[in-house]
């Protein structure tokens, strides 16, 4: 009876440490649980992120590859646009070039015609936009006839020592008539009446040694009067020839042509 009464409290002893660890247990067992639980939505976070990480890379990797296309797209572009200013630049260059050619040869051929009449002591004079010998005593004709007369020999004379000593000059010889018509049986009309006085002037130039290559003859008729009416003095003054000054320009046209084509 004694021993039972010795043994009730280690009994009681080992009873209250058995439910004190079962507790405990059941306690360790939650925060195991409720650790796991957060391992797992830990796990479930680190895999999102890791998603949204991968998802980010390939979003960089798309915008690094537009950046490089870009970048070498305007690579390209500026390469072009440097290439085009240069070829602007070359053009400029080029086209200041045939300017200075053209104002150059436009000087030579202008400066040889006036050098070559002021030689001569004659002027030159503007008609419509065409280069005129203004001759100081001009050549005109008797109504009807195309026949020069010796007064006119002195200015036929200074015409052919021009013409003789500057061969590169050439000369458009004008016939013109006054506004009443004839028909003869050496002249049709106007025309022919106009012509033939030219062509008297370029003979009679040739004949004093002159090249008739230098030489053209043409007839304007009564349509290009020097003054307008119907009077005495105003058909005196259209029955007469003019001398039109030629410079060699051609080559300026081919010279244009040949620019304007490169």
């Amino acid at each position: 009876m004694k021993m039972t009464k010795a043994l009730l409290p280690i009994l009681c002893l080992f009873l209250c440490a058995s439910c004190v660890s079962k507790k405990k247990f059941t306690e360790l067992e939650g925060e195991k649980n409720s650790l796991t639980e957060s391992v797992a939505g830990l796990e479930e976070k680190v895999a999102m992120i890791e998603g949204e990480r991968d998802q980010l890379n390939t979003e960089k990797g798309d915008l690094t590859s537009k950046v490089a296309a870009i970048e070498t797209e305007m690579k390209t572009t500026q390469q072009k646009t440097q290439a085009r200013l240069d070829e602007m630049d070359a053009e400029v260059v080029n086209k200041q070039e045939q300017i200075n050619s053209l104002r150059g040869e436009l000087q030579t051929a202008f400066s040889d015609v006036e050098a070559a009449v002021s030689e001569s002591g004659q002027r030159i004079t503007e008609i419509e936009d065409m280069l005129y010998l203004d001759l100081e005593n001009p050549i005109n004709f008797s109504s009807g006839s195309a026949r020069l007369s010796r007064e006119d020999d002195e200015t036929l004379e200074e015409m052919a020592e021009m013409l003789k000593s500057n061969p590169g000059l050439s000369l458009i010889i004008e016939g013109h008539t006054d506004d009443r018509p004839i028909n003869t049986a050496r002249y049709k009309d106007n025309w022919d009446l106009s012509v033939a006085r030219s062509i008297a002037i370029v003979r009679k130039l040739i004949g004093m040694g002159v090249d008739a290559k230098q030489l053209t003859a043409a007839g304007k008729a009564e349509f290009s009067p020097t003054m307008a009416g119907e009077s005495k003095e105003a058909r005196e003054a259209n029955r007469r020839s003019e001398v039109m000054i030629v410079p060699q320009i051609g080559k300026l046209y081919n010279l244009s042509q040949d620019k304007g084509g490169s």
